[in-house]
């Protein structure tokens, strides 16, 4: 059913309000996309761009345990996204999905929060 003038003014609203919200931005990729169906390209860029502050939420930490699950237990990973990057610190655990999945990332560079998910989902 298409969408009437005002559905589509609402969702653009949606989405120029997500691209300026970091959180709204990383939530986006994290849950619907990354979780859901294995793909999210934009997953470690949203992730990156979140300040310290953000980043030591309750809020972000529930989306990166659900990141570490899916990259753990889902059947299909874009390819891309299990690409690691030698460029980045093995800390920022984001740029090392591909590790993650493989199970060959050190468990204790990982925040406490998601070193409880890692490992697990090893047993």
């Amino acid at each position: 059913m298409p969408m009437d003038a005002d559905q589509r003014d609402s969702f653009a609203r949606y989405l120029d309000a997500k691209k300026h919200d970091p959180f709204k931005r990383y939530r986006e990729y994290a849950w619907f996309q990354f979780s859901m169906d294995g793909e999210g390209i934009g997953l470690r860029q949203a992730r990156e761009a979140l300040d310290e502050r953000l980043a030591q939420s309750q809020e972000v930490h529930e989306l990166d345990e659900i990141v570490v699950e899916a990259a753990l237990v889902n059947d299909y990973i874009n390819p891309v996204l299990l690409e690691d990057r030698s460029d980045q610190p093995l800390t920022r655990w984001w740029w090392h999905l591909g590790k993650l999945r493989a199970r060959t990332y050190p468990a204790h560079l990982l925040p406490d929060h998601l070193r409880a998910v890692y490992e697990a989902e090893q047993d």
